[in-house]
């Protein structure tokens, strides 16, 4: 393994030269020259002239210019020893001063060519008194460049830039491996997102990366590491720690490793630049603090007039990494904002709290590592504290472990603070926004559901109402099938589901009917809930309560998670009682309308409602057709078997004729035991075919067995002009006596 000494040869040569040439005897004329470790002659100088005239014969510039010289030079080389020989017929004096490295390589050697005339002291013993004045001349050369590196970091007005140009001029000087250096902590810890390096290399690959993860928490000291392939020297001002100076050898380059001379530069320039990089770092501080303050000014000044949250919300996400670029933030709440801005819940189900939880949970500012091995990283999280409480949480993370000074985190904090109270009248403002909001939609669904007392329009009125109010892809109003399991799909935003049947005991209304509470559920992100009607991620349901019981259930469901809040929850809460209430107005009041208009004992229509139904259809149909019905003896049943079985024989005659007639006819009871049916737009072959079947069935199905004698009238627009309902009625009353008086239990054309 060989070590390269420090610097270029030649400049260190220039340096070393010096120190030699001051203890060279005066006025003994001579050559001075330097050759690399192949014997070739890189550099020479001229030694004192002598008084007689000439620096030094011709023959000898000559003699430095042939081969002859290596042969000295070579044995030197390859004995690594001193050698001393005269040449030139005893004319010239030469020698040979070989420079090891600290593995006993030879790198170079510095030679010497004297005239034979000159010399009256032993040579050899001065060459072996070279080694100190060597030395001597390296230390001038490490001051003279230590001199020069300190002087032109004046020029920078940045620690980065500075580091930048430090680093790459100790490279340069060294000339091995890379230079590196680490911003320290207070503590003297490496701080591993603030790396200035020479070695070009894609981020977080460089070898300076892999050793300050080695190095990791323990205070930096002044070490050599590796077999000398690393060196490390602190930069401190006054015991205040500021960068790590590191030197540092690749893998690939294996035959090489660093010496005395390369630690004594290292710690002479980490000596001399400590005070201009101190300046350039107070510098950064103050334009940091100053960047901080305004930053800080503005972000108050956005946030504290903003009523938007999520305004509030973007602020302080974004803020953030302009300050520590090696942080990335994190919001947690305890409440669900409408925000586009990420934000996570604030999970209190942890077997072990995270740092988020314990600084929601103690109100203050945490800060501490977390993960195990290499994988550690520094999370610091700080309250969003309002006046009426916390609402969350801010949190940043480091890639790697780092220390944050005490006056870094009070400012994160106060960060935090004021986002809480910029964050606590954005929620304020935006909850009575909201409440207003709601108190307009209640006060217009309230005016809406008063104004109707039609149930289909009240359907249809909640389901747009809670369409337009949640924008939610699927709602629906759901109906309980009485003493059944099942809810029937009455109105949907989507068409396509009305009519549509629903078990009663699918979780969603197994739920809803056990607590006859308002339902909030939303999947955690693992897929859809267990629900057939619509697929979806969250589903709000209410249930409709009349008299105690479930009579229905509003629904709002929709495929994204957690897309509704709990402000949407209590209003669904409240569409849900005035829906209830309007429905069973409506409900009664089609009761009281069905009621009027029917029959009692019977279920058909009174004879009223006929009477309307017909004079309608005589005004706007072109033809139709009335049977009036009695049933056969119906006095003797009731002499017979009593009046109750008498009902009961009306009520069977009365079904019979509901079941065997279209729901477009109108059947009613005409008074006593008499009925009629009225079959608009139903000419006379039809209508007598639907009394024929009417009769066949009152005769085979009744129980006590009971006949009945039809009479039966028709009209037409083009042949009865004028025809009023009690003509019409006349002519099927004739029809109907003469089916009595032929023998009964038959049918009889007017």
């Amino acid at each position: 393994m060989s070590s390269k000494m420090l610097g270029k040869l030649e400049t260190v040569f220039s340096y070393t030269a010096h120190f030699i040439l001051q203890s060279w005897p005066e006025k003994r004329p001579g050559i001075l020259f330097l050759t690399d470790s192949g014997g070739r002659i890189i550099n020479f100088m001229d030694m004192h002239d002598s008084q007689s005239g000439s620096s030094l014969s011709d023959a000898a510039r000559h003699y430095m210019q042939t081969q002859e010289v290596c042969d000295y030079v070579s044995e030197a080389l390859s004995t690594k020893e001193i050698v001393v020989k005269t040449k030139r017929e005893n004319t010239l004096v030469c020698g040979a001063f070989p420079l090891k490295e600290l593995d006993g390589s030879v790198r170079a050697v510095i030679g010497m060519l004297i005239p034979q005339r000159e010399i009256d002291f032993d040579l050899r013993a001065y060459m072996r008194g070279l080694e100190p004045l060597i030395r001597m001349g390296y230390d001038a050369y490490i001051q003279h460049a230590t001199g020069q590196i300190v002087t032109d970091l004046t020029l920078h007005d940045t620690a980065r830039d500075l580091l930048g140009s430090l680093t790459r001029q100790i490279s340069h000087i060294i000339s091995k491996g890379h230079c590196s250096a680490v911003k320290l902590s207070e503590d003297g810890v490496l701080i591993p997102q603030e790396i200035v390096t020479t070695q070009e290399a894609e981020p977080g690959q460089a070898h300076i990366h892999q050793l300050v993860s080695r190095v990791g928490n323990t205070p930096v000291t002044s070490s050599v590491l590796d077999d000398h392939r690393v060196i490390v020297v602190p930069v401190s001002l006054n015991d205040i720690p500021l960068y790590a100076l590191f030197m540092h050898l690749p893998p690939e380059e294996k035959d090489c490793v660093y010496d005395v001379r390369d630690i004594a530069f290292l710690q002479e320039v980490a000596e001399k630049s400590s005070c201009a990089l101190w300046r350039a770092i107070m510098s950064d501080d103050l334009r940091r603090e100053a960047s901080k303050k305004d930053l800080l000014y503005q972000l108050m000044s956005k946030i504290q007039a903003s009523i938007d949250v999520n305004d509030v919300l973007h602020e302080i996400v974004t803020s953030i990494p302009s300050l520590y670029p090696y942080f990335s933030v994190e919001l947690f709440l305890t409440v669900e904002p409408n925000a586009t801005t990420p934000v996570k819940q604030l999970s209190f189900q942890e077997v072990e709290p995270s740092t988020s939880t314990k600084a929601y949970l103690e109100g203050r500012l945490i800060a501490e590592e977390v993960g195990e091995g290499d994988q550690r990283v520094t999370v610091i999280a700080a309250p969003l504290l309002g006046k009426q409480g916390i609402y969350g949480v801010l949190q940043v993370t480091s890639e790697q472990p780092i220390s944050l000074s005490q006056h870094e985190k009070d400012y994160i904090s106060i960060l935090a603070d004021t986002a809480g109270t910029a964050f606590e009248n954005a929620q304020l403002y935006q909850q009575s926004r909201n409440l207003i909001r709601e108190l307009r939609l209640i006060n217009e669904m309230a005016r809406q559901l008063n104004k109707s007392l039609d149930l289909k329009e009240i359907l249809d009125f909640v389901t747009e109402m809670m369409q337009a109010t949640f924008d939610a892809e699927f709602c629906a109003i759901l109906r309980k099938q009485p003493g059944e399991d099942k809810f029937d799909v009455l109105s949907s935003s989507v068409p396509a589901f009305n009519g549509t049947v629903v078990n009663a005991l699918e979780k969603p209304f197994q739920q809803i009917m056990q607590s006859k509470q308002t339902l909030l559920l939303a999947q955690p992100g693992t897929g859809p809930l267990p629900f057939s009607l619509f697929s979806c991620c969250s589903l709000m349901g209410v249930p409709l309560v009349v008299e105690g019981e479930i009579s229905g259930v509003l629904l709002v469901a929709d495929s994204r998670y957690h897309f509704f809040s709990f402000d949407d929850y209590k209003l669904l809460e409240i569409f849900g009682q005035h829906a209830s209430l309007a429905m069973t107005n409506a409900v009664l009041h089609n009761e009281m309308e069905r009621m009027v208009i029917t029959d009692n004992l019977t279920g058909l229509f009174t004879r009223r409602y006929l009477n309307e139904r017909v004079r309608a259809s005589l005004e706007k149909d072109s033809y139709g057709s009335l049977i009036l019905i009695d049933i056969d003896y119906f006095k003797t049943v009731n002499d017979t078997f009593g009046h109750q079985v008498g009902d009961e024989v009306l009520i069977q005659v009365s079904d019979l004729i509901r079941h065997s007639i279209r729901d477009s006819d109108i059947a009613a009871r005409w008074g006593g035991e008499e009925l009629a049916v009225y079959l608009p737009r139903v000419d006379k072959a039809t209508a007598h075919s639907v009394a024929e079947r009417i009769r066949e069935c009152v005769e085979q199905e009744t129980s006590p067995r009971v006949t009945i004698s039809c009479g039966l009238a028709k009209w037409n627009r083009e042949l009865d002009v004028n025809l009023s309902v009690e003509a019409l009625f006349h002519q099927a009353d004739i029809a109907l006596y003469e089916a009595k008086n032929s023998g009964r239990n038959q049918v009889v054309l007017a």
